[in-house]
């Protein structure tokens, strides 16, 4: 987890200085193939050792390499492109892995192309003045003052977790006809939960010496993607509860239930719904009578999930987002009912399981959900004691450990309910007897952690 620090002027000269110079650099190595540095270090060198006329071979090497240079750059600074593409895109990725799509590509010019590479431009990577200025890398305070100073490795730390996706290199070769429409494939890899949007496709014409390469952009609408959590590897879990086979009577507290097989008829209860009326034989005896099934019931689970950013910090918040994910992609295997609960502007509860909503629902939920500066620990405890008699058990993720966390973890111990918790801390547990029971898992060793506890 990254430390805070106090920035200043200089940091935020150098932090513009070092935006413009990745700027800089990017639009270089875009634009200039390693062939042409290798000639334009081989040429540089061979002038140097022909600098006697004498030489006369060195000289002639040394102005064949740059007419090459030259020859190169002029082609691809004339060429040209009007494509126009169309993307189709999966409804949801997931961090850390690859999502493929399909591209439709048209050449809308009058002139045939040859050699033409699409690739989606990536997201921003440098990272915001804020950050530069007030994030320090792990480890910065054991490097040489200088270092210290300008925050060179800083920014680098930094340009190296920036970005929410990255691109996954470039498509096949196209050659395309006026008018003419291919697909191709692409990929790139979501580094971030959330929506991203794709919006900048740009077509790839490199010269045929392959020196340099002009990069157009095409005719494209955006398109965006939603990013789900990270998932990680879940023991086996017994959380108590199980399925029930029941016969008529209403839904238990715990469960929730959905017609099963028809066992036969009663008279007319208070309560009954009016669906499970039997019209015919209400016609034939005078009095109502409603069809009784055999019903199933299923547990049903709390996920409470801590997104306050008090005492802790993004890094952990989303490690805990995660952890959620990763309840909610085990609990999509069982026959259940997940009620995830958090706080955003204000307490929400969504449920889902058998008979109510997908269990994806919740993941595009987590998807979306943003960090807190305020704890709001004493609402979410009200929502969560709110459906503390129909959960079976109920899961607590925590992103940190402070006084309020664990007074709210209090709470829900002495209500009664059955509660695993898990907390996403840094470094070891702190001596503390109220984490006794607790699963402490390391912000960057959670999947070792989980398995191990």
């Amino acid at each position: 987890m990254a430390e805070t620090r106090k920035g200043g002027s200089f940091d935020r000269w150098l932090y513009r200085n070092y935006r413009q110079g990745s700027a800089v650099n990017a639009f270089v190595r875009q634009r200039v193939q390693p062939a042409a540095w290798l000639l334009m270090v081989g040429g540089g060198g061979s002038a140097l050792m022909g600098s006697s006329l004498d030489q006369s071979i060195v000289i002639l090497l040394t102005l064949f390499m740059f007419s090459l240079l030259c020859m190169g750059f002029i082609w691809a600074v004339f060429r040209r492109a009007r494509i126009s593409v169309i993307r189709s895109l999966p409804p949801t990725g997931s961090v850390g892995e690859e999502l493929s799509y399909i591209v439709s590509v048209k050449n809308e010019g009058s002139w045939g192309l040859r050699e033409v590479y699409l690739r989606e431009a990536g997201d921003d990577p440098r990272p915001t003045e804020w950050e530069f200025t007030h994030l320090r890398e792990p480890g910065e305070e054991d490097r040489n003052v200088f270092d210290r100073i300008f925050g060179f490795y800083r920014w680098k730390w930094l340009l190296g977790k920036g970005g929410s996706w990255q691109g996954l290199g470039s498509s096949e070769r196209l050659d395309l006809a006026p008018g003419e429409v291919k697909k191709t494939s692409l990929s790139l890899l979501p580094t971030r939960r959330g929506l991203i949007s794709l919006i900048d496709l740009r077509a790839e014409l490199p010269d045929p010496l392959g020196l340099f390469q002009r990069r157009r952009p095409t005719l494209n609408e955006g398109s965006e993607v939603l990013i789900i959590p990270k998932r990680y590897r879940l023991p086996n879990l017994d959380l108590g509860g199980k399925s029930e086979l029941k016969t008529g009577g209403d839904t238990a507290s715990t469960v929730r239930g959905e017609g099963g097989e028809f066992m036969g008829l009663r008279e007319y209860r208070a309560g009954d719904s009016l669906r499970k009326i039997h019209w015919k034989a209400w016609a034939r005896t005078g009095q109502p009578i409603v069809k009784e099934f055999e019903e199933t019931r299923f547990p049903r689970y709390g996920l409470v999930l801590d997104t306050s950013l008090k005492e802790t910090g993004p890094d952990m918040l989303e490690e805990g987002i995660s952890v959620a994910a990763s309840f909610v992609a085990t609990m999509e295997q069982e026959s259940c009912l997940l009620d995830l609960m958090f706080v955003r502007e204000e307490p929400e509860v969504f449920t889902a399981g058998r008979g109510v909503a997908r269990v994806d629902r919740l993941m595009e939920v987590l998807a979306r959900v943003e960090g807190s500066e305020e704890g709001g620990y004493e609402s979410l405890g009200k929502l969560v004691l709110r459906y503390a008699d129909e959960m079976t058990a109920c899961v607590l993720v925590l992103s940190g450990w402070c006084p309020e966390r664990k007074e709210f973890l209090g709470r829900l111990r002495a209500s009664g309910m059955e509660v695993r918790v898990y907390v996403v801390g840094a470094g070891a547990p702190p001596v503390d007897d109220s984490l006794a029971g607790v699963h402490w898992l390391r912000w960057n060793h959670v999947q070792e952690d989980l398995m191990t506890q």
